[in-house]
C-alpha cells in the first residue's frame, strides 16, 4: 500500500491526491472541443461546470456518510473524513440542477455532462482508495500470504468502462439520448455496485445487505423508471408531432 507519495521532504496523501487528479479529469473532459461544442459552452464555463460538480460530489458524500453514520456524528460531531461515494450518485443531480440555471443549461444537458464527471472522478480516485488501502474486498489468500480483493481497481475499470460508453453516446449527437445518461449511469453504476458490494468487507446488517447495496437498488430503480418516463414522453411528443390536422367538416 501506498498511503503517502514522498517527494522530496513533502509526503502528499495518497487519497486526496487521486481526488485532485479525478478534479483534474473531470476539467480535462469538459474542456474537450468536441464536448464543448456539443453543450455550447465556453472554457470558463467548463472550468466552473466541473468545479461545481466536484463541490456538489463531496458535499453529497458528506451528507450521506452522515445519514448512514448519524449516532456518531451526534455523539463526536462532524470531521473532515468519512465520505461516502454514493452520495455523489445520488445527491448530484439534484444539487448540480440549481448550478444549470446559473450556468444557464437546459436541465437535459446539465445532468448529462454530470454523469461524465462523475464516473471521471469515481474512477480516479478508486485507484487512489487502492493505493490507500481503504474501501478493500475482503481478505483471500494468495500465494501464500493474505490479501484483500481488489474490489477498487475492479470498480475503477468499470467506471471507466461505463465512462467510454456514455461519452460514445454523447458524441454521436442523437436527440434522442439527449438527456440519458445519467440514469443510464444510476443503472449500471448501480448493478455493478451491487455485486462488487458482495466482495467487500462492508457490514452487511440491513437484512443481510451493506448499505452500499441497499443504495445500488435505489439507484437502479430510479435509473429504470427516469429511462422508462423519457421513453414514454419521447412517444408522446412523436405521436403528437406525426398527428395530422384534422378538418372541420361543414
Amino acid at each position: 500500500m501506498l498511503p503517502y507519495i514522498k517527494i522530496g521532504s513533502f509526503s502528499l496523501p495518497t487519497y486526496y491526491t487521486f481526488m485532485f487528479l479525478g478534479y483534474v479529469a473531470m476539467v480535462v473532459f469538459m474542456m474537450l472541443p468536441a464536448r464543448r461544442k456539443l453543450y455550447g459552452i465556453g472554457k470558463l464555463k467548463a472550468f466552473l461546470f466541473a468545479t461545481a460538480v466536484l463541490f456538489c460530489g463531496l458535499l453529497g458524500c458528506k451528507i450521506l456518510y452522515v445519514i448512514e453514520t448519524w449516532p456518531e456524528t451526534l455523539e463526536n460531531g462532524l470531521t473532515l473524513g468519512g465520505f461516502s461515494f454514493f452520495g455523489a450518485a445520488l445527491f448530484v443531480p439534484l444539487l448540480m440542477i440549481l448550478f444549470g440555471f446559473a450556468f444557464r443549461m437546459k436541465i437535459r444537458d446539465t445532468l448529462d455532462n454530470c454523469a461524465i464527471n462523475v464516473l471521471a472522478m469515481l474512477g480516479t480516485i478508486r485507484i487512489g482508495c487502492f493505493l490507500n488501502g481503504c474501501c478493500g474486498g475482503r481478505p483471500i489468500e494468495m500465494f501464500g500470504r493474505t490479501v484483500t480483493f481488489p474490489t477498487q481497481i475492479i470498480e475503477a475499470i468499470l467506471d471507466i468502462g461505463v465512462l467510454v460508453w456514455l461519452l460514445t453516446i454523447e458524441l454521436r449527437g442523437e436527440k434522442s439520448t439527449r438527456g440519458t445518461l445519467y440514469p443510464l449511469f444510476l443503472t449500471t453504476y448501480g448493478v455493478y455496485r451491487f455485486v462488487i458490494e458482495f466482495l467487500r468487507d462492508t457490514p452487511k446488517d440491513w437484512l443481510k445487505l451493506s448499505h452500499g447495496q441497499w443504495f445500488s437498488i435505489i439507484a437502479v430503480i430510479a435509473g429504470i423508471v427516469w429511462l422508462a418516463l423519457k421513453t414514454r414522453s419521447a412517444k408522446a411528443q412523436g405521436t403528437s408531432s406525426g398527428a395530422k390536422p384534422s378538418k372541420n367538416r361543414k
